[in-house]
C-alpha cells in the first residue's frame, strides 16, 4: 500500500513538472511569434519639414 502512494506521488510530481514546462514553453513560443509578426506603422505628417528642418529634395532630369 505504501509503494502505491509513493508511486502515485512520483507520477503526480512528473505531471506537474511537465505541465509547468509546457506552459512556459508555449508562452515563450507565442511571444516569439508575436515579435516576428509585429507590424510597424509608418506615418508622415504634412508639417514634418517644419519640425525636422529637412526639406524634400526633388531630382530634376
Amino acid at each position: 500500500m505504501k509503494s502505491y502512494k509513493i508511486k502515485s506521488l512520483v507520477y503526480f510530481a512528473c505531471f506537474l513538472a511537465a505541465a509547468v514546462f509546457y506552459y512556459n514553453f508555449e508562452k515563450e513560443v507565442n511571444l516569439q511569434q508575436e515579435i516576428l509578426t509585429a507590424n510597424v506603422a509608418e506615418t508622415e505628417f504634412e508639417d514634418a519639414e517644419k519640425h525636422t528642418g529637412q526639406s524634400e529634395v526633388k531630382e530634376v532630369k
